[in-house]
């Protein structure tokens, strides 16, 4: 029986959606990417106005970024049961209620409601990204899927800059960071209109059929949940394990920097809000150029190759970044920095949206990307903010997490390469 199932599904993806289609449902799906790169990017830009909105120090506003950043962890019961009910309800449900949040950000009172808000809204908008990544993971043909997710992360870039542009016009104003979070709600509510043309993934459609044709229930959401980790505790184990230890070492890279360069720049190195908003558009833009380069070496010499390459160059980037006083330095590190980090996401991206079956495929990039992957850029905000006393600054404390990738590019040489074999071959089906 479990040889016939594997075949059923094996024939069903044999195909893939019309090149039209995949069109479409990139455009539709990029969506995601695009309020990701806008949503960081306030954070990013706003820090200094949100600490003083709510008369926060360096400690506490790593508190507040390390709470945040818990919704992300938290998403991933949501994402979990893209694997159950499909991939196309779940996003359709993501985005209305990051929409909600967002709008509840915007207006919210005191630092206790806004840490609420942002949370609820991050946990939404990391499933709606899980959710997107394994749906390109699993319509693109083998050949195009390492650029095809690649092309994912670069869209960012286009919030990125919408945020950047809007900083100093909105920031100054009566508005202030509020109005930031505001702006997004009309795109968001388009982008939850337009979703309506998308389908469901061949690879889900044919891996519910092969559990109807052997007579077997669909699993309920919070058994699910609880049997997830006995799921990854056998033949899964140490892609867990890989998978969480890259995304914790690049984390260390992210968590960092996109909370406190703008503090950084602004208050110790006394750059303008415009002179900020500048240099984080140039440094997103080369993000995208990474992630576009990252896509394409990927395809070309291979996962791991590009991904170690790319961890060191986040480590060295990063020391120069916040262990430098010139301005030249630092503006060269903030766009170095970003250049690798991107790319070196992109590719470790794509690994976890490869290296589980089908049937478990949202789940598992969930568990290591979105939970057990998360805890260093959750928790290095935190870190930094309490370090930063004693090691006198902010700088000095978030040069030491560097180290981090080099651990991830040492990790990198036990993870097994997955270019150009289908996601069969590298990942046979459970059931």
């Amino acid at each position: 029986m479990e040889s016939s199932q594997s075949a059923t599904v094996a024939t069903q993806i044999q195909f893939h959606p019309p090149r039209r289609y995949l069109q479409l449902m990139f455009a539709l799906l990029m969506s995601a990417t695009i309020f990701e790169g806008y949503d960081i990017t306030i954070f990013h830009l706003c820090t200094p106005h949100i600490m003083k909105t709510f008369a926060m120090s360096d400690r506490e506003i790593g508190f507040v970024a390390t709470l945040v950043r818990f919704g992300g962890i938290l998403s991933f019961g949501i994402v979990a049961s893209a694997d159950l009910y499909g991939r196309r309800p779940i996003l359709s449900i993501t985005v209305v209620f990051y929409t909600l949040f967002t709008l509840a950000t915007a207006v919210s009172r005191g630092v206790v409601t806004f840490t609420i808000f942002q949370g609820a809204a991050q946990l939404f908008l990391a499933a709606e990204f899980g959710v997107a990544v394994t749906m390109v993971s699993e319509e693109f043909p083998d050949e195009t899927r390492g650029r095809a997710i690649a092309a994912l992360h670069t869209v960012a870039f286009l919030g990125v800059a919408a945020a950047a542009v809007l900083y100093p016009l909105v920031a100054p104003s009566a508005w202030g960071w509020r109005g930031m979070y505001l702006l997004g709600i009309v795109p968001l509510l388009l982008t939850a209109f337009l979703r309506r043309g998308l389908r469901e993934t061949l690879r889900f459609q044919a891996s519910e059929a092969a559990r109807k044709m052997a007579g077997a229930a669909r699993e309920k959401l919070m058994p699910k949940l609880r049997s997830s980790a006995a799921e990854f505790a056998g033949p899964y184990r140490n892609r867990l394990i890989l998978i969480a230890i890259l995304w914790n070492s690049i984390g260390l890279v992210g968590g960092p920097t996109i909370t406190f360069f703008s503090l950084l720049a602004i208050r110790d190195h006394h750059w303008t809000a415009g002179q900020v908003g500048l240099a984080l558009i140039v440094a997103y833009l080369m993000g995208s150029v990474g992630s576009l380069l990252s896509g394409y070496a990927m395809d070309r010499i291979g996962r791991k190759v590009t991904t170690a390459v790319f961890y060191l160059a986040s480590a060295i980037s990063m020391a120069i970044m916040f262990g430098s006083g010139w301005h030249g330095s630092v503006r060269f590190g903030i766009v170095a920095t970003q250049f690798a980090y991107q790319a070196a996401r992109t590719a470790t991206s794509a690994l976890s949206a490869e290296l589980f079956p089908t049937e478990i495929r949202a789940s598992g990039y969930s568990l290591t990307v979105q939970v057990v992957g998360q805890l260093g850029w959750t928790l290095s905000p935190l870190l930094v903010g309490m370090l930063s006393v004693p090691l006198g600054g902010i700088g000095n404390a978030a040069s030491l997490f560097a180290l981090g990738p080099i651990v991830g590019a040492i990790a990198i040489a036990y993870v097994p390469e997955t270019r150009g074999k289908t996601l069969e071959e590298i990942s046979p089906p459970t059931l």
